[in-house]
């Protein structure tokens, strides 16, 4: 008998991964990429939304830590992406939570809770406003940061995560190390997938493997993650020298 029903992948875009994840992420879920400060998350989204761009996908950028213009000329001086001309052709649109008129920046008068959903809102609106195929959030712990409540902050995670299941878009979700929060994040995704750094000798390389990816076997291995001219790829070789 064939086998039905089985979800569509969407590639990453990013050369050697979507062989980890034998042939790229489901359609519609959310998946997650931990690392500390440095290891190249913000890339690697960006990465996967120029894939889907390149593709004809239409796209969605949702900044929480920072402005737009400063990912935008970063790709474009680092890798050649142009994410202003994507922007212009109505490609790839961002959201940028930090634009005071969006009144959602961090302040003292919002509760944590009430940014939270006032950031659940404006990303639904967004997705059911622009029906985009893929969306990448950098980073997700700047919202969850001020919850003290594990609970609350499990809640509000599913709450979120929920929201990009139900419109089916395929979106990549950063997260930093700070305070064990990425845990938390982490064990809601979909897919998890880690970028380290490495020390060998002298030597600092950057490193990648899938955690968890539900659904889906996997290569179970720890590879070299490069970032070159052209963007990340993943080389079928341990960081670890033998």
């Amino acid at each position: 008998m064939e086998e039905t029903n089985i979800p569509e992948r969407v590639p990453t875009g990013i050369s050697g991964l979507d062989e980890m994840l034998h042939g790229g992420y489901f359609k519609g879920a959310v998946n997650v990429v931990s690392g500390g400060s440095g290891t190249g998350k913000t890339i690697f989204g960006s990465q996967f939304l120029y894939e889907g761009a390149q593709k004809g996908e239409k796209v969605m950028c949702v900044i929480t830590s920072e402005e737009s213009h400063s990912i935008v000329q970063e790709m474009k001086t680092s890798f050649g992406w142009d994410f202003a001309e994507l922007e212009e052709k109505g490609i790839i649109t961002f959201v940028d939570i930090t634009d005071p008129a969006l009144r959602l920046q961090k302040s003292v008068e919002i509760a944590p809770s009430e940014l939270i959903k006032s950031f659940k809102k404006l990303v639904e609106s967004k997705i059911e406003e622009l029906k985009p195929d893929r969306v990448f959030i950098d980073s997700i712990e700047a919202l969850f940061l001020a919850i003290e409540s594990n609970y609350k902050l499990r809640t509000h995670i599913d709450d979120v995560f929920g929201v990009l299941r139900k419109q089916n878009v395929t979106s990549v979700i950063t997260v930093g190390k700070l305070f064990g929060l990425n845990e938390m994040v982490e064990y809601g995704a979909d897919s998890v997938v880690k970028l380290e750094r490495v020390r060998t000798g002298n030597t600092l390389q950057r490193s990648i493997y899938v955690m968890k990816m539900r659904g889906s076997g996997t290569i179970n291995e720890v590879r070299v993650l490069n970032i070159s001219d052209s963007g990340m790829s993943v080389l079928a070789q341990s960081p670890y020298l033998e």
